[in-house]
């Protein structure tokens, strides 16, 4: 199925930016979101993963916390503030 999306010029660039950063088509990002978004908004909330992935807590392979899982519930509690404290 082929499918039209208006952007506007700043979202463009940064979709375009994004895409390169990670080597990616912009179908195979936004099919991705879309299928992300999807499976969330249909199953009533997040799951466990999809939150620590989320609060940056799973896939910090490169240039992430070294010592994630030994203090995973500080980072845990300080990512929790910071988007409740906003």
């Amino acid at each position: 199925m082929t499918l039209t999306v208006r952007l506007d010029p700043q979202l463009e660039e940064l979709l375009d930016s994004y895409c390169r950063k990670r080597r990616q088509t912009k179908t195979e990002v936004l099919t991705g979101l879309l299928r992300d978004h999807l499976a969330t908004a249909s199953d009533g909330g997040n799951k466990p993963y999809r939150l620590a992935r989320e609060f940056g807590l799973i896939g910090a392979f490169a240039g992430g916390r070294r010592d994630a899982s030994e203090n995973r519930k500080r980072y845990l509690r300080e990512k929790l503030r910071a988007k409740h404290s906003r």
